[in-house]
């Protein structure tokens, strides 16, 4: 078995990378096998993070060597880390996979032209390390979508994976007269609640198993008489389409930019009290989806819709959230005066400096102040203006990089003082340590100074090296649990307060200053970004038109109308709701204690908890 170090050192970043977000949910797990060959098709929708993803949440621990772009090979650096990890290198064009004609021994000759030579040949080179991977039992990571991207729903899936498995199953029956373990595809659908935003949280769905000799087996069953090529274009595409179908069944899915926005503001006023579990995620934002998209819906989805996408808008251009905004005022119809307002700001400044959770986490958020503004600096700078993907990779291995600078800072610190002080702070600071302590703190002081002292040249050299890692691992595993036990309700209250802010603003200026009119509309619709150049929609659909930012304002001319929006689109998405009968489930399912809630006339999805 290969020790695999760069790949398990990769695994361990990626770990970290992920703790950006404060909840990571899986589920599923027991439809991935333990061993044998596997090919994991997971949507694409956060760039590298859903490498990191499935790197550190797929069962068993199992490595998975990922098909990565060709051009990331060019750098000879990069070209190393990723070979050692186990990563292949796939051409640009994901459709350009190998034929069933053209097997991965290299005897395919294309079309007879140069280009079409250098193809096949790319595509052997590929099929060949995936099938000797899958012949040792290997997981390979493919993202069938071809390119991350940011849409309302899965645009396209392309069909390398498809080909790759059905050309395995044939090479492996060649080879190997059928012997060993079984082909398996596993979807995978990762979803993020709002990836671009710190202390977010991602939902991990493994989905059900594709017998891919079994799936070959029955398409030829159904072919023409006497075609028993199980690879041919028509599996291949029947392939691809249940695996879409099945990616779509685990993630989140509008028809358009409209409806997964007033969902997003739907979802966030049914829940602005009680956290939706991670567990229910998915399942009730798709059938909030489904409400708001039947064509049968009640006539009232098409207030309710406009008021939703109102207010979502204005909650975007004033930077609030539904989740501060209601902590601060419950009541929909309250309109606070100025004493009031600034009654608010002050019980929340009370609230976030004198709490305990702050002084229990004020080292720690101290230390990571790095971390915060790398990531962020990042985001903006590095980050593309229309690609949420590319913000939330750059955020987050950023602002991991700054907080493992801190760690290593602390380290530095901690080997320093070991190496300098041979009496220790416990001479210094003993009579303030509790007694029941000093024992256990004076052997870890002394077996920390044991790596340090004493031997010279290479084994003394190798013992400090091994000294110096274990601190830096302790130090950054402690720090990074002390940060995150205390930074979610912290991250939260500094929102609020925020919030606050704005709203005695708000207050404060006359209200003549308050946007109305003609000068509110552009700031009352949602933003929609251009169409993504390397995706291809669907046939028969047509590109979503566009809609640009409107120039930036501040958020106190906005204050006014966003709380009116809000009273109007709580009031019109419960009239929906009663309409649709989706509030009698809410409420049947309060009685009997349960967390999820019955469905109205739209189509179901079948929830398994």
């Amino acid at each position: 078995m290969e020790l695999k170090l760069v790949y398990r050192g990769l695994r361990q970043i990626s770990d970290w990378a992920l703790r950006y977000y404060s909840e990571v949910y899986v589920d599923g797990q027991e439809n991935v096998p333990t061993d044998g060959p596997l090919i994991l098709t997971s949507c694409h929708h956060n760039e590298i993070l859903d490498i990191a993803t499935l790197s550190v949440t797929i069962p068993h621990g199992r490595p998975v060597s990922f098909w990565a772009k060709s051009t990331m090979f060019k750098n000879p650096l990069v070209r190393a880390v990723l070979l050692s990890s186990g990563s292949i290198p796939v051409a640009r064009n994901p459709n350009a996979a190998a034929l069933p004609s053209e097997h991965p021994n290299g005897n395919g000759n294309g079309n007879g032209n140069g280009a079409g030579n250098e193809k096949t040949s790319a595509n052997a080179a590929l099929f060949k390390e995936t099938f000797r991977a899958l012949a040792r039992g290997e997981a390979i990571g493919v993202f069938p979508e071809g390119t991350s991207y940011t849409e309302p729903s899965i645009v396209q899936v392309k069909d390398g994976a498809s080909r790759a498995a059905l050309e395995y199953v044939k090479w492996a029956k060649e080879t190997k007269g059928g012997q060993g373990k079984r082909l398996k595809i596993v979807p995978v659908g990762i979803v993020w609640t709002d990836k671009t935003q710190f202390q977010s949280r991602v939902c991990v769905r493994w989905g059900e198993a594709i017998d891919v000799e079994a799936f070959a087996a029955e398409h030829a069953s159904k072919g023409d008489a006497g075609n028993d090529e199980p690879d041919s274009r028509d599996a291949v595409k029947a392939l691809t389409a249940e695996i879409e179908k099945r990616l779509l069944g685990l993630t989140i899915n509008a028809p358009d930019w409209d409806t997964l926005y007033a969902t997003i503001t739907a979802r966030d006023i049914l829940w602005a009290d009680d956290e939706l579990p991670s567990s229910h995620f998915v399942w009730i934002s798709q059938n909030l989806i489904d409400q708001f998209s039947d064509p049968h819906a009640a006539s009232s989805s098409v207030k309710a819709k406009q008021a939703l996408l109102r207010y979502h808008s204005l909650l975007y251009h004033s930077n609030v959230s539904h989740d501060a905004l209601n902590a601060l005022l419950p009541d929909i119809n309250t309109r606070p005066g100025r004493l009031h307002a600034l009654a608010i700001v002050l019980r929340q400044l009370l609230v976030s400096v004198l709490h305990p959770r702050f002084a229990l986490s004020l080292p720690v958020l101290v230390l990571h102040i790095p971390a915060y503004a790398t990531g962020l600096l990042a985001g903006r700078i590095l980050g593309k203006a229309d690609e949420e993907e590319t913000k939330a990779q750059f955020k987050a291995v950023f602002g991991g990089l700054a907080a493992a600078g801190a760690y290593a800072a602390v380290t530095r610190a901690i080997v320093h003082g070991l190496v300098a002080d041979s009496v220790g702070p416990l001479a210094r600071f003993g009579d303030k340590v509790p007694r029941i302590l000093v024992p256990a703190l004076r052997s870890l002081w002394t077996a920390g100074r044991w790596f340090f002292t004493g031997e010279e040249g290479l084994s003394g050299k190798a013992k400090a090296a091994l000294g110096v890692f274990g601190i830096f691992y302790v130090t950054s595993f402690a720090l990074s649990r002390w940060h995150n036990y205390w930074v979610g309700s912290n991250y939260k209250q500094f929102k609020r307060l925020l919030t606050s802010f704005k709203l005695f603003l708000g207050v404060l200026s006359s209200k003549s200053s308050a946007l109305t009119g003609a000068k509110l509309e552009p700031y009352t619709k949602p933003y929609i970004p251009p169409p993504n150049p390397y995706i291809k929609q669907r046939a028969g659909t047509a590109e979503p038109v566009p809609r640009p930012h409107p120039p930036s304002t501040a958020s106190r001319r906005l204050i006014r109308p966003l709380l009116d929006a809000r009273a109007d689109a709580t009031r019109a998405m419960w009239t929906f709701m009663i309409d649709s009968k989706y509030l009698h489930g809410l409420v049947s399912a309060k009685v009997r204690g349960e967390a999820w809630m019955q469905v109205g006339p739209a189509k179901r999805h079948e929830f398994q908890p």
